[in-house]
């Protein structure tokens, strides 16, 4: 029997409209697991953020920091840093910017300023609190930053040669490298796990799902993403709080 593997973003695709997992898609992952398929979760949040949902889907295997992070089994097995320097250089636009930078290593979170309304609103699903540490990022290596910075004010910014920005909605942006992203880390982690990318099914939502969704044997969009994240997949299925996932898992005959 070959092996499989279900990779799940959390945003928009594991959690609903209100921050909650649907009872079809637990249902869907622990049937998944009953059935022998390998389980992951590939996030732009990291550790910190995304642990109430790995604990709740009882996955053990995910991506987070839009890749710059792997773990397996619940251990760390890699971590890339962001180029230290470019890294201050958007701190310090942030403050220039009158707004505010997260610095995140693979498991924690240094907030620029606190307490931070705007931060605490778009953390709110996290279920999780920030460390105050003015400046972390000038001070040691970050796996991934999360920049509070409006389109107009991106459009601002420095040219950067090995960071870039990823959009997460109106409110900001991660900062990862240039050259990263999920799919390059999912490819990773199937390949540790000894499954061949034709048996990879990956479900996302949003702008930095689109790699993923085109690198793996099949893509799949949830029914309220962007229309060029749905081109990017093979298929789409029903929307976050409309059994998107086991609507998905049943197409491919995996349930």
């Amino acid at each position: 029997m070959q092996k499989k593997l279900a990779v799940f973003d959390i945003d928009g695709t594991l959690l609903n409209s209100r921050d909650q997992v649907l009872p079809s898609t637990l249902a869907a992952i622990k049937r998944l697991h009953e059935l022998g398929v390998h389980t992951a979760i590939a996030t732009g949040r990291n550790y910190k953020m995304a642990r109430w949902v790995i604990e709740a889907a009882d996955i053990h295997d995910y991506v987070v920091c839009n890749g710059s992070a792997i773990y397996v089994q619940d251990k760390l097995a890699t971590q890339r840093y962001l180029d230290k320097d470019e890294a201050r250089m958007v701190n310090e636009f942030t403050r220039k910017m009158g707004t505010n930078f997260l610095a995140e290593s693979a498991d924690e979170l240094y907030a620029d300023v606190a307490p931070d309304p705007e931060l605490a609103s778009v953390l709110s699903g996290c279920h999780t609190q920030v460390l105050h540490e003015p400046g972390y990022a000038f001070k040691q290596p970050i796996v991934q930053g999360l920049a509070l910075l409006t389109p107009e004010q991106e459009a601002q910014a420095p040219h950067f040669k090995s960071l870039h920005f990823k959009r997460f909605d109106d409110r900001g942006v991660d900062v990862i490298p240039r050259d990263g992203n999920k799919a390059k880390s999912v490819l990773k982690l199937a390949d540790r796990l000894g499954v061949n990318n034709a048996n990879i099914v990956a479900f996302g939502d949003n702008q930095n799902d689109k790699e993923m969704l085109t690198a793996v044997g099949t893509g799949i969009a949830m029914g309220h993403a962007d229309d060029n994240v749905k081109a990017a997949a093979n298929w789409v299925t029903g929307d976050m709080d409309s059994d998107g996932i086991a609507t998905g898992l049943k197409h491919v005959g995996w349930l």
